[in-house]
């Protein structure tokens, strides 16, 4: 059962609207993370948690996807994971997972049984949390927070259902699983509440954690267990249920005659196995039986080849288009956003959608009074997938002026712009918010932004770094105090990486994954990166000809703006040249010293950290250089050398704490 031919449709559209949308998810995503954790949260953990996903479908190397989270600022304890925590790549069609199985598939020749093993696993819709075990009891739960460092949420998880507070066998053990709200739990006792998920969030993390004893853990992944061997990951689930934990329902499968496919199983679920469940899913998930060679694919951009969710198709509802908002970027890009009569799509009422730009309006004849198709991406993010019925006044056009400084606009392809790039208030606020948000700098809030804006103080990024105190202290609610934490902040980064210096300005196409590549591919001052010309940029891994194109169009219309940030005191960091330069390094494993204290050696020898087992890692640093565990087996398969923690220390020349 292929997608429906409309969602179909949609994602050929979508293709061709990329651009304007990748940039607007790349904003929402870095605001929303901003605004959650500096205590002002503009977007549920859900929301965030789907654009985060989306972003990875449209641009896998955006920085805001790499980050899978962000640093958490709760009152709760932090704590790094000896592990990380990332997410998984989408398919969502037949093609898609059909040709993901055979790329990772071995060559018949190498396997058992002729075809490739696989496990499929329900995909929880929950909170991902890590249980830690030290001599078979409970001793430290988890919360992914930015995939390396989680908050010590132990004292609520130890009342939730499915935790076992004492294993039948003293192991050292860390499992990884779901918090979730079973929906007869939801009925009972959060009926006010529309989305279980997002209740379970907010609930796991209530510091007098009161309704924790409504929430139920579950384990699917054993990413380390001391003197146990679980080379495949039916060995995995079935060491989890003798151990007493919950999991989710697992399925042996292959696409081979007579044994369910991914896709058999995906159908079932879809016409009646998903509704039958004491709990929500949103997908399934699939992984190479193999432990060692699933690890032995190695991942991209934190997130593993060897396994893959394969979600679920959005469900649609049918309303009518009553408005039209048009939303000005910091690039002066123009977003129209479609309002329309409110519908509820899996428990949630919506009435707003992102129209992308003006083409992807006119492919789809989108206009007010028309009856439309809207679904929710992932379950949460509302899209509007077609239209189904005339609109009475013809296709909705673009807007003649900008609708915040009364410029006129001007059509560049598919996108309308606002051409006032130095008097829109929109375009400077919004090219203030990207530079605040990507320096991660959590003083500087949106009303700060606005204030400054409107106040005439800011009209480019080098003049936050001419603000003074008395300049910020004279605004509406900003003490002196917290004008010169807002000052201090601005400068704690500085000297900065090239890559960070140019990524962080609102490049479009560019950003700072964008710049590292055109860093790394020798264009590493200043000076290189205004002097290179277009045929160099496309030529550079990755770019492409529509980036090559977009940075160098702006280099040209700032040609000036580099001098002057260098002018405000703004310096660019020396690449570092060490023991490291050149090669990548994982920990794993228990350690003497702190994760963080580690990996900083490591960046500060020229070296790059990398998450996770795979193909061109240097080093895999662990307890024991001689282990055979399923994670060591996998390196030494790809070339990588396992070595000591002291092995390593001595190599970067440090003592360690």
């Amino acid at each position: 059962m292929a997608a429906p031919w409309c969602i179909t449709r949609e994602m050929d559209l979508i293709d061709e609207a990329n651009a304007s949308w990748v940039e607007e998810l790349e904003e929402k995503v870095t605001q929303a993370r901003h605004d959650y954790y500096n205590g002002t949260p503009s977007a549920s953990d859900e929301e965030f948690d789907a654009w985060v996903d989306e972003l990875a479908e449209l641009k896998a190397d955006s920085p805001a996807v790499t980050a899978v989270g962000a640093s958490p600022v709760s009152a709760w304890p932090k704590v790094g994971h000896s592990i990380p925590m990332g997410s998984l790549d989408k398919v969502q069609t037949l093609d898609e997972m059909t040709s993901w199985v055979q790329k990772t598939s071995r060559p018949k020749a190498e396997v058992r049984q002729g075809y490739e093993q696989l496990l499929v696993t329900e995909k929880l819709d929950g909170i991902s949390v890590s249980l830690k075990y030290v001599e078979g009891k409970f001793v430290q739960a988890l919360t992914r927070g930015d995939g390396a460092t989680g908050e010590d949420i132990t004292p609520n998880v130890a009342r939730m259902k499915g935790v076992v507070k004492e294993l039948p066998k003293p192991l050292n053990v860390m499992c990884r699983g779901e918090i979730v709200l079973l929906k007869q739990d939801h009925r009972d006792h959060f009926p006010e509440t529309a989305n279980p998920r997002n209740t379970a969030s907010g609930t796991s993390k209530r510091l007098d954690g009161t309704g924790s004893e409504h929430l139920t853990v579950m384990c699917y992944a054993v990413p380390e267990v001391e003197g146990v061997e679980l080379p495949l990951e039916t060995d995995v689930f079935t060491f989890l249920e003798e151990m007493g934990f919950k999991v989710p329902k697992w399925f042996m499968s292959a696409l081979a005659v007579g044994v369910k496919t991914p896709h058999d199983l995906w159908v079932d679920y879809t016409t009646y196995l998903r509704e039958e469940l004491p709990y929500e899913i949103d997908g399934l998930v699939v992984r190479l039986n193999d432990r060692a060679y699933q690890l032995s694919l190695g991942e991209r951009n934190g997130r593993p080849l060897g396994a893959v969710a394969f979600k679920f198709a959005p469900i649609t509802r049918e309303t009518v288009a009553i408005e039209r908002v048009d939303q000005v970027g910091g690039t002066g890009r123009i977003t129209p956003v479609a309002v329309f009569k409110p519908i509820r799509i899996l428990g949630a009422e919506i009435s707003r959608a992102s129209l992308y730009n003006q083409k992807y309006i006119e492919q789809i004849g989108w206009g007010v009074g028309a009856k439309i198709l809207v679904s929710r991406a992932n379950d949460v993010i509302p899209r509007v997938v077609s239209v189904t019925g005339v609109a009475p006044d013809g296709v909705s056009q673009p807007p003649t002026h900008c609708p915040e400084c009364g410029t006129e606009t001007e059509r560049d392809g598919e996108y309308v712009v606002c051409p006032n790039t130095g008097g829109c208030p929109a375009q400077t606020e919004g090219r203030i918010k990207t530079w605040i948000q990507k320096q991660g700098i959590l003083e500087w809030g949106p009303m700060i932004i606005q204030r400054v804006v409107e106040a005439g103080l800011v009209k480019k990024v080098p003049d936050l770094y001419r603000l003074t105190v008395d300049d910020l202290s004279g605004l509406e609610r900003m003490g002196e105090s917290s004008a010169q934490n807002a000052v201090n902040e601005l400068w704690k980064i500085n000297p900065m990486p090239l890559e960070m210096f140019t990524g962080s300005l609102g490049i479009p196409l560019c950003g700072r994954s964008t710049m590292q590549a055109v860093v790394e591919a020798g264009f590493d001052t200043l000076d290189k990166i205004q002097e290179a010309t277009g045929e160099q940029l496309q030529n550079i891994p990755g770019m492409g000809p529509k980036r090559a194109a977009a940075l160098r169009g702006w280099l040209d219309k700032h040609a000036d703006l580099f001098e002057e940030m260098i002018e405000v005191g703004l310096k660019i960091k020396a690449k570092i040249v060490g023991s490291l330069s050149g090669k990548s390094v994982c920990f794993t494993g228990k350690s003497r010293n702190k994760r963080a204290s580690l990996e900083k050696m490591v960046t500060e020898a020229g070296g790059k950290v990398k998450k996770s087992v795979g193909k061109g890692l240097t080093y895999l640093v662990l307890a024991d250089p001689n282990s055979t565990t399923t994670k060591a087996k996998a390196a030494r398969k790809n070339g990588t050398e396992c070595i000591s923690e002291d092995s390593f220390l001595e190599m970067v020349g440090a003592d360690g704490e």
